[in-house]
């Protein structure tokens, strides 16, 4: 592949994933719309929860605007600016720790509450949260500090750890939240 289609493939996807990701985050405002319109009566901290996922997610769409401006606009015709660092992704990942440790540290709670006295998943779902958001300020940190193809080389580990982190506590909460609600299933009885 020449460097020219090499560099458009890069750009192109790049471009292509902060549309997709502008696009999710703007149905994530949307929820959060309908969340604050429709008044629930939630609890303090559910709602300061909803209002800093909110934020995060904010920061995180904006972080990667930046960086597409950067590519885009402010080195246009400058391929070498993509072996660079950039402030902008290292905060990104940082901003994406957060969100889903946000959210799937809510779900074990539910999990909590749910589970009666068996206590012992939500509290692991807790404790592999804290190390994904560790996980993820460590990333992005040497993300930031390394070369990025070093970074890529090398520390491969740390990224896809994170993501099996993630993973795993989705399918646990899941799994455990529908085994729950479904014992907990009373059902609807016709005449």
């Amino acid at each position: 592949m020449s460097p020219s289609n090499s560099l458009q493939v890069t750009l192109g996807g790049l471009q292509v994933s902060v549309l997709i990701a502008t696009f999710v985050y703007a149905i994530s405002c949307f929820q959060t719309y309908l969340y604050w319109r429709s008044k629930f009566n939630d609890r303090i901290g559910v709602k300061i929860l909803v209002c800093l996922v909110w934020l995060f997610e904010t920061a995180h769409t904006l972080c990667f605007w930046f960086y597409l401006f950067t590519i885009t606009v402010k080195y246009y015709g400058v391929p070498e600016e993509l072996d660079k660092q950039h402030w902008s992704l290292a905060v990104s990942i940082v901003f994406h720790g957060l969100i889903n440790g946000c959210v799937q540290g809510y779900y074990s709670y539910r999990v909590y509450i749910l589970c009666g006295r068996h206590k012992i998943i939500p509290i692991m779902c807790w404790i592999v949260c804290v190390i994904e958001g560790c996980s993820s300020i460590a990333g992005a940190v040497l993300f930031y500090c390394l070369d990025p193809v070093i970074f890529a080389a090398n520390v491969q580990f740390l990224p896809t750890s994170v993501i099996v982190l993630d993973l795993s506590v989705g399918i646990v909460n899941t799994t455990t939240l529908c085994y729950y609600l479904l014992k907990r299933k009373t059902g609807i009885h016709r005449p």
